[in-house]
């Protein structure tokens, strides 16, 4: 059996897909036998370095959680304005410390480290020169992020063995590069066992961090304005705080909408049963892991049209492309029901962390 070393931004409760990967398949390597170790940060978010979870939130078997110098993220975000070099250190956490010689114990084959672009690869790059390990990192690629185009980013990831890619998009993008194509997954025990039953209110749903880039103003815009045709229609906006959110608090009071912070993970599945549709209105996406998780519990799902979300809504019929067909959709119960056992076949087909788990092993070991 290998020995993993995985090191990624932040660990649950934070969220963040990216990072979120990085911890579940080290929970399934483990549950196959592998010794893994975990090293992250003790921040809240990807979005904010500066605040630091309690101690006891990030108590986790297995892992190492490094403090950060949270002095550091607003002056080099500003600083990455001026030279765009900078970029890739403004978002990431800057360790105080790493723990080089509990690394060199440990004694890695192997290490998996993401999402980009930050900081994380950066130790990864340095972690390998110093233990001869083999890298795997996971790239999370947006065209849309001019950071992805910084130097020493595209540098460390030519420098890795093997590249994680997500969607077709992202494999076409690192063509000349080792790749291993994998995609995101979800937990088996989130599957729907039975028919979707469609709330009585119609509702929709968005999860992910309160972030700019996730375009909530946008759905929130569309929501009001439905509003005239299907006056009892929710919206729930489930997420975590960045330090963007000041700037949405006014419109989060708008009629019928509902927030919801910090949820634990065993209520995801309740959010989604709740739901009618669940939305990703976000501009700058490399897979949507929402959207998988949604079609777990069978329902359908409306995303903006951007590569990842077009690939994944084409491949799988489990929802519609433009927010415009979210009023289609909530005029259509036969097509919300249709899309949704659409999706939840795609995803059990294609996306559960065992089976993804079981194709790194046969890559890589």
């Amino acid at each position: 059996m290998a020995k993993i070393l995985l090191i990624t931004h932040v660990q649950p409760p934070a969220i963040d897909g990216g990072s979120r990967v990085i911890v579940k398949v080290g929970e399934y390597l483990k549950k196959a036998g592998h010794q893994t170790l975990i090293i992250s940060s003790n921040c809240f978010s990807t979005d904010d370095f500066t605040k630091p979870h309690r101690p006891t939130a990030l108590k986790l078997q297995g892992s190492i959680v490094l403090p950060v110098y949270t002095i550091l993220h607003k002056p080099l975000k500003l600083l990455s304005k001026l030279f765009p070099i900078f970029g890739i250190f403004a978002k990431g956490p800057i360790f105080k410390y790493l723990p080089i010689v509990k690394i060199i114990k440990f004694n890695p084959d192997l290490i998996i480290a993401g999402p980009l672009p930050t900081t994380i690869v950066l130790y990864a790059r340095l972690i390998r020169f110093i233990t001869k390990s083999k890298l795997l990192i996971n790239a999370s690629y947006h065209e849309t992020d001019a950071d992805f185009h910084n130097k020493l980013l595209l540098s460390t990831l030519k420098s890795a063995d093997y590249i994680w890619t997500l969607t077709d998009h992202e494999t076409k993008y690192f063509s000349k590069h080792h790749i291993i194509q994998l995609g995101n997954g979800v937990d088996p025990s989130l599957l729907i066992k039975k028919n979707k039953v469609l709330p009585k209110t119609p509702t929709l749903l968005y999860i992910g961090a309160l972030a700019q880039h996730k375009n909530i103003e946008q759905l929130i815009i569309v929501h009001q304005n439905l509003l005239n045709k299907f006056p009892k229609l929710k919206l729930i906006i489930a997420g975590q705080k960045t330090l963007y959110y000041p700037k949405l608090k006014k419109l989060l009071k708008l009629p019928n909408i509902k927030v919801v912070f910090n949820f634990k993970t065993n209520a995801l599945s309740r959010l989604l049963d709740q739901s009618t549709i669940l939305v990703s209105p976000s501009t700058q996406e490399s897979f949507g892991l929402t959207l998988i998780e949604a079609w777990a519990r069978k329902t359908p799902v409306v995303g903006l049209n951007i590569p990842s979300s077009v690939e994944l809504i084409t491949k799988s019929n489990g929802g519609l492309i433009g927010l415009e067909n979210i009023e289609k959709l909530l005029k259509d119960e036969t097509l919300c029901q249709k899309l949704g056992q659409n999706g939840y076949n795609y995803v059990k087909a294609h996306y559960l962390w065992p089976n993804i788990v079981q194709k790194i092993c046969q890559k890589l070991f």
